[in-house]
């Protein structure tokens, strides 16, 4: 039994211990996840093309994330699908995600390795009035 994501045409072996994200990212793929996979961003959507029955029905806590699109066109958050048989995997929309990451207008971002915090005491005084002339 594989689990196979298109368009990449990668295979993995079923492991019904671990959700579909974990098993593509071990396979170098990636999939946009900001919660990390704890199913409270909704990032991680993918869309089962084949072995629907291969999978469980969504959860209170997925349905409540991916709303009325799970009836839709059938997608499921990738951190909370567990396969135990042969499953098509589409990650055309992660793929798409990956490459448009969005950036702040306005904003430019440094190194990482440049960044550094600084503390320091900002001292509020008091502005006296002027004099009137």
């Amino acid at each position: 039994m594989k689990i196979k994501f298109i368009p990449q045409n990668v295979e993995v072996d079923v492991d019904p211990s671990k959700t579909l994200m974990q098993l593509a990212t071990e396979a170098g793929l990636k999939i946009k996840s900001i919660c990390g996979g704890i199913a409270s961003c909704s990032e991680c959507r993918v869309r089962i093309v084949e072995g629907e029955n291969s999978i469980p029905e969504p959860s209170k806590a997925e349905l409540n994330l991916i709303g009325s699109s799970y009836y839709l066109d059938g997608r499921r958050l990738s951190c909370q699908v567990r396969c135990f048989g042969s499953v098509t995997v589409d990650l055309t929309e992660q793929i798409n995600k990956v490459d448009s990451q969005k950036k702040v207008r306005g904003f430019k971002q440094r190194d990482p390795k440049e960044l550094s915090a600084v503390q320091d005491t900002m001292i509020l005084a008091q502005k006296k009035p002027e004099k009137p002339q």
